[in-house]
């Protein structure tokens, strides 16, 4: 009689599913053998991993409507640098951590993605900012690609093993400065510039999310905390959005028209 496990590639995906879970009751063989019907840990475990990847698809979109709103006005306005650089090494110090300790790749891989496109994002606000009085000027540009790229090859090859979980605890201030820059430079200028509320409320779900994950696949405290803190200043990320949301589309009519003008 042929069995689920004898189904090519069956096997492989379910080590993959139910293999590094920390329970007795789950197991591949386990939970196999319950398909369709399985025991509720056994469904946990997968609704974690589907949880994860679907943050993780998500993820790859999470910053473009920002992209969008500065290509569309060919401005940073309302996006803080400072923010930008922040996030930057919240995303690579979750990466690196997760890399490091061996975890499910469902379990930080949207670190990766929202990295690549903060990234692009930090690029980007370089280029519109020579159109501006005041550019960044290049030795700021130099001192900020030397730094990380330094800082990358310091985690990865000379952190100790016992010291690696100071990578995620050290993320809770830089992401305190991070979205903190990003809430005050709102509450300073009164209006989101060119925030999306798209971006904002994928990232207040997505820490949500990654909460129930978190205790699932790893119960890694550290971890737990970083999200929970993601939660609550994208929490207030959310409802300034809706608090300025009048002035930010005033401007950003006013921006559109300068932009036209300047075709003309």
């Amino acid at each position: 009689m042929v069995t689920l496990q004898d189904v090519p590639f069956v096997s492989a995906i379910a080590k993959w599913i139910w293999g590094g879970a920390q329970n007795e009751k789950v197991s591949p063989d386990i939970c196999i053998s319950q398909f369709p019907f399985l025991h509720i840990e056994c469904f946990k475990q997968l609704l974690s991993k589907c949880l994860g990847l679907a943050i993780i698809g998500g993820s790859m979109l999470n910053k473009l409507p920002i992209m969008i709103n500065m290509w569309g006005s060919q401005s940073a306005s309302g996006i803080s640098r400072n923010s930008l650089y922040g996030e930057a090494v919240v995303y690579a110090n979750g990466s690196l951590y997760g890399y490091l300790l061996q975890y499910p790749f469902s379990s930080y891989g949207e670190n990766v993605s929202l990295l690549c496109q903060n990234i692009v994002l930090i690029g980007m606000a370089w280029g519109f900012s020579k159109k501006t009085p005041t550019p960044i000027s290049i030795q700021e540009q130099l001192l900020v690609v030397m730094g990380f790229v330094v800082y990358i090859l310091a985690v990865l090859s000379y952190i100790p093993e016992s010291y690696r979980y100071m990578l995620m605890s050290s993320t809770w201030p830089v992401m305190l400065y991070a979205r903190g820059t990003q809430v005050w430079e709102t509450f300073r200028v009164q209006h989101t510039g060119n925030l999306s509320i798209v971006t904002t409320s994928m990232n207040l779900v997505g820490s949500l999310i990654r909460i129930l994950t978190t205790i699932q696949e790893t119960g890694d405290l550290v971890v737990l905390g970083g999200y929970l803190l993601s939660g609550g200043l994208s929490f207030i990320m959310f409802v300034q959005y809706w608090i300025y949301l009048e002035n930010s589309e005033k401007i950003a009519n006013e921006m559109k028209q300068e932009a036209k003008k300047k075709e003309a």
